[in-house]
């Protein structure tokens, strides 16, 4: 992923793995991912520094700790993320169950 497809949506059609662009180059940067079929799409941050943030999933509160990636598999969920500081993605929208996977 690049920040030149920021505002794009990317469905996911296998056991995919999509890299987010560094947080701190991509400010304001929108993106949303859709699981289009039963298996894994993961989403990583670009670096170990960079933090997914928390979500609510279930009446659960996941965290993933810097580098950690989330994952999406129900067909039809998703999640929308924006860079909103240096080292930080803001989940900003979120459909169907995410783990955190690292």
């Amino acid at each position: 992923v690049t920040i030149a497809q920021c505002g794009s949506t990317f469905v996911g059609n296998s056991a995919d793995v999509m890299v987010l662009p560094e947080a701190s180059t991509a400010l304001g940067c929108r993106i949303t991912f859709v699981s289009g079929t039963a298996d894994d799409l993961d989403i990583n941050p670009a670096d170990g520094t960079d933090v997914i943030g928390p979500v609510s999933v279930d009446a659960a509160a996941i965290t993933p700790s810097a580098g950690d990636a989330i994952r999406i598999t129900d067909v039809g969920s998703s999640v929308t993320l924006e860079a909103v500081a240096a080292n930080l993605w803001a989940v900003v929208a979120h459909n169907g169950p995410i783990t955190d996977v690292n």
